[in-house]
């Protein structure tokens, strides 16, 4: 109640100074904002565009919105742009009275706290209890019903939050393929669209929680990663997220993909919002025996306690790991994004912040692929981390498909392993057919190769998992601790606060800064720094150490108040953008030659 009381009392002074009475009182602004293809309407009279969650919840305390109000304003949002984007998959068709029941609520007792009547998104893994259908972007899961909501999802409606619906994904979060796919696109919902350029990528399976925010269908959304598809659609879109230790919260009720690796967070405009969100979600659950580990890993004041201003740069250490994030790799070589990170890093050295450039950091070169993602083409073949990635997901579906029930009258009922759900792929792809309603259209976009890969597994938790899997932890941590631990010439060892690393997918290779913290399973965040020649957003990657979320929001909050980046989405080629997207960068090559150079060369 302390807390409450804090966040209150800021909210209503914050308010009070900043209220604009126009006629009788009614707060209102004329005109949006945006000067786009697709502006955003008012809502009630009022500009609600890229509002946080602290600017919609002091509209409701003056009585200027309803959580009602705001419903109806992002689901005709939604409609507004959703043609174009498809970016959500459903609309829950309760929002509206939940809303009108949390408005009831607030003024008769009182709002639960910073989250009461915030419409949020949900990706489309993650398990609602509710009217909703939960598919993770295909239609093998369609249909079926898990045994509980998930954790988190239940603990924001339980802090006030309104689940507005959920949001479109890379088909199986992108565990499908690895082939012969389109990033963004489900079999369910279509090609999900970068509305900066809709011509691009938004580089990561929540891509459609990171749009919906990125164009204001709602003010935050929940993704998952497993392994980049937080960081990657966060800096693609303009976003800020934080993709925390597997176990800091509860993973419970979420289609899995890695027990090892997976973890849900949040899509927001402002770290503030993230923090807040990691309040809610973040605690320990008896279905998920990871979050036992975090316990006595969790701030004493919350997460929100430690967002800072630009001043507490002043001191902070930071490095630079420059091989590879910082040289040879095809993001920063790309035109122009040099200048834009290191014009950012002397910003951050005119805000105070010591920069310690290390050459290398320990084990990089055999764990870090040299020119973008993943790792390093020699690295040898029994320390793969796909063997990794492929058991896990083998034996994750495994035990979802233990609690996920179809009708009795249902072909896959009964349905209890991945070699089953890609039989029944097969079986449906290139045809047309009917589930429940509604006619779908299959389609061989999508491949199903990394199913393929997992089932020859047999989900064997054997000595060949072992090896690679220790191996990759082993080696990413010792890289992420050591580099953690600058040494100076004298042998003094400074601390550093955090690693940056930059987060772009320029040149025909992503910087892929979440593969070292996923194989270690150490925590990361993403901050917004600029746009690449595609005017797509990219961002910096903040590394820590395992349960150091606190220090990465201190972190990530300091680094996004200096350089407060916003734009707005230009929507270029909305109208003739089709996908699969093959082009990389219009006129340049990047080779492994051209890059040991530090350069992407003209064609």
């Amino acid at each position: 109640m302390h807390q409450l009381h804090i966040f209150l009392t800021t909210l209503l002074a914050a308010a009070a100074a900043t209220a604009i009475p126009v006629g009788d009182d009614v707060v209102a602004r004329l005109e949006p904002r945006s000067k786009t293809p697709f502006a955003m309407p008012l809502c009630k009279g009022i500009d609600i565009e890229d509002a946080t969650i602290d600017e919609l919840q002091r509209w409701m305390i003056l009585k200027h919105l309803s959580s009602e109000d705001l419903v109806s304003c992002y689901i005709d949002r939604i409609k507004q742009t959703n043609g174009y984007l498809r970016s959500i998959s459903e609309i829950n068709p309760d929002a509206l009275s939940i809303a009108a029941s949390l408005d009831k609520e607030r003024s008769k007792k009182g709002i639960r706290g910073p989250l009461h009547g915030i419409p949020f998104l949900v990706k489309d893994n993650f398990y609602t209890d509710d009217k909703h259908n939960t598919s993770e972007g295909g239609l093998v899961l369609l249909g079926g019903r898990y045994s509980q909501e998930a954790t988190v999802v239940s603990k924001i409606r339980a802090a006030g939050g309104v689940l507005l619906g959920h949001a479109a994904l890379s088909e199986a979060a992108d565990h499908r393929a690895l082939a012969n796919f389109s990033d963004g696109y489900s079999t369910r919902v279509g090609q999900t669209r970068n509305p900066y350029n809709l011509t691009q990528l938004t580089s990561g399976s929540s891509g459609g929680s990171s749009v919906a925010v990125a164009i204001n269908q709602a003010a935050v959304a929940l993704g998952t990663e497993t392994h980049g598809s937080l960081m990657h659609p966060a800096a693609h879109s303009g976003l800020r997220s934080l993709k925390s230790t597997p176990g800091l919260m509860s993973r419970h009720g979420i289609v899995p993909g890695s027990f090892y690796h997976d973890t849900p967070g949040p899509l927001a405009r402002s770290v503030k919002d993230v923090a807040l969100l990691l309040d809610v979600m973040s605690g320990p659950d008896v279905y998920d025996n990871l979050t036992f580990e975090a316990l006595g890993h969790y701030p004493k004041d919350g997460f929100a306690s430690w967002v800072k201003s630009k001043d507490s740069l002043k001191g902070m250490k930071l490095g630079l790991p420059w091989n590879p994030w910082w040289s040879t790799n095809a993001a920063i070589n790309t035109p122009g994004q040099r200048e834009l990170y290191e014009g950012r890093v002397k910003e951050l050295k005119a805000a105070g912040a010591e920069i310690y450039n290390i050459t290398y950091i320990p084990n990089v070169k055999t764990i870090a692929n040299p020119y973008g993602f993943g790792q390093p083409a020699d690295t040898p073949e029994e320390y793969g981390q796909l063997i990794t990635y492929n058991t896990l997901l083998a034996v994750a579906y495994g035990e979802w498909l233990q609690n996920w029930k179809f009708p009795k009258r249902d072909e896959r009922h009964g349905m209890k392993s991945l070699a089953e759900m890609a039989a029944w792929n097969d079986a449906h792809n290139s045809s047309t057919g009917a589930l429940g309603n509604s006619t779908w259209w299959f389609n061989t976009i999508s491949g199903q190769d990394f199913y393929d890969n997992a089932i020859a597994t047999n989900g064997t938790l054997g000595d060949v998992f072992w090896k690679a899997f220790n191996w990759g932890r082993r080696t990413a941590r010792e890289a992420i601790d050591g580099g953690h631990a600058y040494v100076l010439k004298n042998g003094t060892v400074i601390e550093l606060d955090a690693l940056i690393v930059p987060n772009d997918n320029g040149g025909g290779g992503d910087s892929a800064c979440a593969s070292i913290p996923s194989y270690a399973g150490y925590p990361v965040a993403s901050v917004p720094v600029g746009q690449n020649g595609f005017d797509v957003p990219c961002g910096m990657c903040i590394y820590g150490r395992q349960w150091s979320e606190a220090t990465l929001i201190r972190v990530a909050s300091a680094v996004d108040d200096l350089f407060q980046w916003s734009a707005k989405p230009k929507w270029h080629n909305y109208k003739t953008a089709k996908g699969p997207w093959e082009e990389k960068w219009p006129g340049y090559a990047c080779s492994h030659e051209s890059l040991d150079r530090y350069a992407c060369e003209k064609e």
